[in-house]
């Protein structure tokens, strides 16, 4: 038994209607449904009745929504324990939906905030954004899609784009921009990395292995074995090249192709707000500095 199946079935308990409740928790009707049937099974009891207007709660819904009730409240106490205020003992929950805002943020953000331990995963899949946050999963999610939801708030994290780490002496460091698809022939360095933003890039990342022969690699092992790769442009990313080093041959050239520059936002509970704040000043301040670039 699991605290989402707990709100789902008070969720609907409230809203007497499965498809309401569907709408107000931002989550599919069959999914739903489902997730009251398993409590259902795993309690050995019907819950709800069918009557005129929708479902109503009988003897059996009408006391496990009192203990429901009670256990959700009690796990949003204990959560607002941990997450700022009370005590010393605070921990920062954060989603980011790809490695390099994450690899970026975190070593800064803890550096700038030590009394603030952070609890970071990385899921490149953004179909669960609202769930994360609504079922406090998270604190704040760091994403390219926006969430939906009238609880959700959310502002402009970061902008990103690829760029080319040029050696210092190819044609290419002497420009201050390339357009890849005006170019007729070129190799290119392409390790693809997994996060939502590569997955935006696919079509991109196709067109030049396709018209231009690149070639891109999901092995890391395979990928340093190329012969002259010292020598090779490779592509990076406005926030990785923040935090990887490339040498010190390497000057970075932005790219102006079509379909390479996206916006991360961040987004939170509007009534979670307090236990965001830290980070929330932190990446204002942070999206000043990497104005300049």
């Amino acid at each position: 038994m699991e605290l989402t199946q707990l709100l789902y079935f008070k969720t609907v308990a409230e809203c007497g209607s499965m498809s309401r409740a569907a709408e107000k928790l931002h989550v599919s009707q069959p999914a739903l449904s489902f997730a009251v049937k398993k409590l259902e099974s795993e309690l050995e009891a019907r819950l709800f009745d069918r009557g005129k207007n929708g479902l109503v709660l009988n003897g059996n819904g009408r006391l496990a929504l009192a203990r429901a009730t009670e256990i959700l409240n009690g796990a949003e106490a204990l959560r607002r324990l941990f997450s700022g205020g009370n005590g010393d003992a605070r921990t920062l929950s954060l989603c980011f939906c790809d490695p390099g805002p994450m690899r970026f943020s975190l070593p800064r953000f803890q550096r700038a905030h030590p009394e603030i331990s952070v609890a970071a995963e990385m899921i490149p899949d953004e179909s669960a954004l609202e769930d994360f946050l609504l079922f406090r999963r998270f604190d704040a999610v760091v994403s390219l899609r926006e969430p939906k939801a009238p609880e959700i708030d959310g502002e402009l994290f970061a902008r990103e784009t690829l760029m080319l780490s040029v050696p210092r002496e190819h044609p290419w460091a002497r420009r201050k921009s390339v357009l890849l698809a005006g170019e007729k022939s070129f190799r290119l360095a392409v390790l693809r990395g997994d996060g939502a933003y590569v997955r935006r890039l696919k079509p991109f990342l196709a067109r030049i292995a396709r018209e231009r022969g690149v070639e891109i690699f999901d092995d890391g092992f395979v990928f340093l074995q190329q012969p002259d790769l010292e020598k090779i442009p490779a592509l990076t990313t406005r926030l990785v090249r923040r935090y990887r080093s490339e040498g010190a041959n390497r000057v970075f050239v932005p790219l102006e192709d079509e379909g390479v520059s996206a916006v991360y936002r961040i987004s939170y509970l509007r009534g979670n707000r307090r236990a965001v704040a830290p980070f929330l000043a932190w990446a204002r301040e942070t999206r000043e500095l990497l104005s300049g670039d």
